[in-house]
């Protein structure tokens, strides 16, 4: 991402000037800066255009983002990974501004919404990453929804991407009396994913106006390029007359990208996720109630309805999945297989992010390439992973929950002494691990 700044003219005089020729160049280089000023200021005091900030994502935005050094999993924490992706300058400008500062009169409200992303965000970022797309995409639904599955619009748009009802039908969102797919998690994600790359193809790679079609409707922000167009006016997003909405629409998103990249600065704190209340996916062989469900579980039926808010008559039917916490997931499905009531086992929506059965891992192998590596390129033998060290933990406690030897984490991370500190990376070798 890089936004469109003015440009800079060097002047490199290479000639001996006696003392006379020095004061003829100084004169006219006071000149020349002198209307360079005024004609600046002419420009930045056009009537209504604000400067051009645009923001750029190549097709291979993921592909250029990750580092060995702050490189954090999805499944340790789907914010950090965001947060070290943002690879942004969101500019002063002055509607992104008034924006951050509306945002920022309620801290706490903004932590309690993003906090509200867990169980939700985990399959989010992990689907905009296997398609190539900005990890902060994943903030639309904070924005859309403040993240509630069950949200609804007074435009009757639904869910946590909050499709309208023709946008819908359009990107395959089947809508019954039993079942619509726009409040359901998978369903509705991996739609927005293909409506945004649409958007996205058809404005030529231009982010801000993609957004602004998502909430105002292609068609829209089409009519406002065309008429600034036939007036001989810019067409860039700041320069266009689009609805109320859509004019804070995407300042806010911006605002918000701000206040995640530098959320220290603003006093925000980032949601500590936790892999474990993460949703994963429980296949159901036959029609059940949620109540029902429910009695199975540790879950209320409030906590089972919002989880699989696409069952609108609260009743597992087709598509027959259930979304339930990773934690609750083992003894509930057990409970539903005495009853002959599940099909398979359990799905972790991460498929392709492997985290073996801890959930709190990943291989270095995403460390070592700056490539986003799909399913297929990974070895299902893999041994080698990375651990985020996290408050409380030493290396005694790594090694011995990994049963490997303190002295190969030493040498395995050319490390002189045992300290390690919260947001340190190690790289664990399963595979050549001598047993303890």
């Amino acid at each position: 991402m890089f936004f469109l700044g003015a440009k800079k003219t060097f002047f490199r005089y290479n000639i001996k000037l006696n003392l006379g020729k020095t004061y003829e160049i100084m004169k006219k280089l006071l000149i020349f800066t002198t209307l360079c000023l005024f004609l600046g200021a002419c420009h930045h005091h056009a009537p209504r255009y604000n400067p051009v900030v645009r923001i750029k994502y190549s097709k291979n935005t993921a592909n250029n983002r990750s580092n060995s050094s702050s490189y954090v999993s999805i499944t340790q924490n789907p914010w950090q990974y965001m947060l070290n992706q943002i690879d942004a300058n969101v500019p002063e400008n002055g509607r992104i501004k008034a924006e951050r500062e509306r945002l920022l009169r309620n801290p706490k409200g903004f932590e309690t919404v993003a906090l509200r992303s867990e169980p939700y965000v985990y399959y989010i970022i992990n689907q905009l990453r296997r398609n190539n797309l900005p990890a902060e995409l994943a903030l639309v639904p904070l924005i859309e929804s403040a993240y509630d599955p069950l949200a609804t619009s007074p435009a009757q748009a639904a869910g946590l991407w909050q499709f309208v009802p023709v946008t819908a039908r359009e990107y395959g969102l089947q809508q019954s009396n039993s079942f619509d797919a726009r409040r359901d998690l998978i369903a509705s994600t991996n739609s927005a994913i293909s409506l945004l790359q649409n958007l996205n193809n058809r404005f030529n790679g231009d982010w801000l106006l993609t957004l602004a079609a998502y909430n105002a409707g292609e068609g829209r922000v089409r009519k406002a390029i065309e008429k600034n167009q036939a007036k001989g006016l810019p067409t860039n997003y700041w320069s266009l007359d689009l609805p109320t909405e859509t004019m804070h629409y995407v300042p806010k998103i911006l605002a918000i990208i701000d206040i995640v990249k530098n959320n220290k600065r603003y006093g925000i704190k980032l949601p500590d996720c936790n892999y474990e209340n993460s949703l994963v996916r429980i296949d159901i062989s036959k029609n059940i109630s949620l109540a029902k469900i429910a009695k199975y579980s540790k879950l209320s039926l409030d906590e089972l309805t919002t989880y699989n808010a696409g069952y609108v008559q609260q009743t597992v039917n087709g598509p027959f999945h259930l979304l339930v916490p990773y934690t609750h997931a083992h003894d509930l499905f057990k409970k539903l297989q005495k009853e002959n009531l599940v099909a398979n086992e359990i799905t972790e929506l991460l498929q392709d992010t492997p985290h073996a059965n801890k959930p709190f891992e990943f291989r270095s192998s995403f460390i070592q390439s700056n490539s986003i590596v799909s399913r297929d390129n990974f070895s299902r033998n893999e041994k080698k992973i990375a651990y985020l060290v996290k408050a409380g933990d030493s290396l005694y406690s790594i090694a011995k929950n990994y049963r490997v030897k303190i002295t190969d984490i030493l040498q395995w991370n050319n490390l002189k002494n045992s300290r390690v500190q919260e947001g340190d990376i190690l790289t664990i070798n399963l595979a050549n691990a001598n047993p303890i």
